[in-house]
């Protein structure tokens, strides 16, 4: 069987994985990439892309732990978008350079919304009634603009994938790689089937898991605990049909009742997506079920939106990430380093960057060797940048729920 030496293989195309083979080319390090799927398939390409800077965790007037760790993030993201540091970031889509973030009229809310200014780098600036967005104009609440970018996710792994793709394949969905370990317990090599039948095996100093919920299964063909992996199921709702471009988080206390973004279908047509509170209590509901209670918040919470024209869908994900004894999420990135493999987690977008730096200096202690084989993946095939949910095939659900508009 033919052979390829790298120093590190990367199994998972995701922000992480993609954010990896970047930074460790650019090191002079060799490496290469495989995806069974599209790139971003499930956790990145279903993510809001927001630069979160810490504020959305301290709603609750406290410093916590992951608003910390968030907190110098969006700089380092900015600098990069902006072209003025590696990676280079400046053909990813931001998709705006702001937020609102607006408040109930209960005391909780205002205390919160006090609490979400401690500590941090980004501070939400005041929005006077008169210059509130339509949408928002009759708010009872406090009403804020937060100055945290928005991205595409596509477009992120677009603009990661681009001068790499030599060293990115394709590899059968299933079967794809086999892990074959040492009489040590370590990975000896991995054997890569492409979808045709080719078969290349790959021998690397670092094997790194960014499968997001693929890496518990991973672990397991590595002889490792895949309890070392949990999920956070959400239940994503999208809108589309008349509604304006818009961001924001309504908080109540230290709860983000909605999340919304913004995005342009194919077809152009603005689409909403809806996180938050609604999205994690979705999880126990039909599809029906939480459309309604979607539809009831945003009316609750937005007295100026009208939603006589709107679609809707859902689309369910999975966050994967390191265990916590409460099965809370981490307050930070996860790295478990375990002989020659390396399972990453970033926890939050915002994070990779430093998820990056931690996987990076781990590898680097290894002698920089060259990309030996490559040549042999030539003909392999290359795996494309996954579609965003509003994308992909769906039932769009009418207003009075009873009526469906193919996608």
């Amino acid at each position: 069987m033919e052979k390829v030496h790298v120093n590190a293989l990367i199994i998972g195309g995701g922000a992480t994985g993609l954010w990896l083979l970047d930074q460790l080319r650019r090191e002079g390090r060799s490496a290469l990439l495989v995806e069974a799927k599209s790139l971003g398939t499930g956790q990145t390409i279903s993510a809001q892309g927001i630069l979160h800077s810490g504020l959305k965790y301290s709603l609750q007037g406290l410093l916590t732990a992951s608003a910390r760790e968030a907190r110098e993030m969006p700089a380092i993201w900015r600098k990069s978008l902006e072209g003025n540091a590696s990676p280079n970031l400046s053909q990813t889509e931001i998709r705006s350079q702001s937020f609102y973030l607006w408040g109930t009229n209960s005391a909780s809310s205002k205390l919160g919304m006090w609490g979400a200014r401690l500590g941090l780098q980004v501070t939400p600036q005041a929005v006077s009634p008169h210059n509130a967005p339509a949408l928002l104009k009759g708010c009872s609440g406090s009403i804020f603009s937060v100055a945290e970018q928005v991205i595409s996710c596509e477009s992120l792994l677009k603009d990661l994938a681009a001068t790499n793709q030599t060293q990115i394949v394709q590899v059968a969905e299933e079967g794809g790689t086999e892990i074959r370990l040492g009489s040590d317990g370590r990975v000896r090599s991995v054997v890569l089937n492409a979808p045709d039948g080719q078969q290349v095996e790959v021998i690397a100093d670092w094997n790194v898991l960014s499968a997001g919920r693929g890496n518990a299964e991973l672990r397991t063909a590595a002889g490792l605990d895949p309890r070392k992996q949990q999920t956070r199921p959400l239940h994503m709702v999208m809108v589309r049909g008349g509604l304006p471009e818009f961001y924001g988080h309504c908080v109540d206390g230290a709860t983000t009742r909605v999340s919304i973004t913004s995005a342009r279908r194919e077809n152009q047509e603005i689409v909403w997506q809806v996180g938050g509170k609604v999205a994690e209590e979705g999880v126990e509901m039909d599809s029906a079920d939480l459309i309604a209670r979607t539809r009831a918040e945003l009316l609750e919470t937005m007295p100026g939106i009208s939603l006589e024209d709107a679609r809707w869908a859902t689309y369910r994900v999975d966050r994967a990430e390191g265990v916590t004894m409460t099965g809370g999420r981490p307050d930070s990135f996860r790295i478990e380093k375990e002989g020659n493999v390396l399972t990453a987690w970033p926890t939050k977008l915002v994070l990779v960057p430093q998820l990056i730096q931690g996987l990076a200096s781990t590898i680097g202690t290894s002698a920089a060797r060259s990309c030996d084989g490559l040549e042999k993946l030539a003909s392999w095939p290359r795996p494309s940048v996954a579609k965003a949910p509003w994308d992909c095939e769906q039932s769009w659900t009418s207003l009075n729920l009873s009526e469906s508009a193919a996608a």
